[in-house]
């Protein structure tokens, strides 16, 4: 049961949304069973669904191997789900195919950055409008590939923190955030979720894509996933510092958020594309 104002408008799926995805993906037990939702009737739109046993990720860190290609094999069974624009209202800005959507997006959360009058998250600020000016010459570069994808049903909360395993198979919660496009988004999601500063390992990488070819075929796939995860890990970039702004934070930045290894390694990308 979510209050619909705490939502962030336009961007997530409401319950009875999601009570539709869920018991489409039913016969994948790739999410909880859902029993019944009731959109009107309780102060706030109620769903009922299965209650999960499983371990979470904070019980099995560091993830095995064993751990990583069950997630590989259940993103590739997600995207290989019908769930389209046609049988499915998604979001206007969770269809991804774009990556220069995302810009738009890291351009207005700067200027909310900008409002703060710290002078340490101004000067982080600084630092990151030039991150987003050389990101994205990089991923107008990127487009081409990503216009000749095979577009796919995506779990935008496909972190760490929503994925749950149990007898080898891998169960997602919290499905609010859904988007269809890019068949590389979940996976590249999931990778910059497995280590808390976003780094993504190239054994991390190679085993999940591995995996996932040997599930679904899509041309060009580690390319695709590898232009994800830079649009991704600028992406976080930003998001830190705006979610650090937007939740009234006081302490140093760099000493309160892990800010500096992710702009670290994002610069690394900038000079090597």
């Amino acid at each position: 049961m979510i209050n619909p104002e705490s939502y962030r408008q336009g961007e997530w799926v409401n319950i009875p949304e999601e009570y539709v995805i869920l018991k489409y993906l039913e016969k994948t037990g790739l999410g909880p069973r859902s029993y019944f939702v009731d959109p009107e009737r309780f102060v706030f739109p109620l769903m009922i669904q299965e209650f999960i046993e499983a371990a979470c990720f904070n019980d099995l860190k560091p993830l095995s191997e064993e751990h990583l290609a069950a997630a590989a094999k259940a993103i590739a069974l997600l995207n290989s789900q019908g769930i389209t624009p046609e049988n499915f209202p998604f979001r206007k800005g969770y269809t991804r195919y774009s990556y220069l959507t995302s810009v738009k997006t890291w351009q207005k959360r700067l200027k909310e950055i900008k409002k703060s009058e710290q002078p340490d998250v101004l000067e982080w600020a600084q630092k990151i409008e030039k991150v987003i000016d050389g990101a994205k010459k990089i991923l107008e570069k990127f487009e081409p590939l990503l216009e000749k994808a095979p577009f796919s049903f995506n779990f935008d909360g496909a972190h760490c923190g929503n994925t749950y395993w149990k007898n080898n198979k891998v169960i997602f919660l919290d499905w609010q955030k859904v988007s269809y496009g890019d068949p590389a988004f979940t996976l590249a999601r999931f990778l910059t979720s497995v280590d808390k500063t976003g780094e993504v390992s190239s054994a991390n990488k190679e085993l999940m894509v591995q995996t996932y070819l040997k599930r679904r075929e899509v041309p060009n796939f580690a390319q695709l996933v590898d232009q994800r995860l830079f649009e991704r890990q600028t992406a976080d970039l930003v998001w830190v510092l705006w979610n650090y702004v937007k939740e009234n934070k006081i302490e140093p930045v760099e000493q309160t958020i892990n800010i500096f290894p992710r702009y670290k390694r994002v610069k690394k990308l900038l000079e090597e594309y």
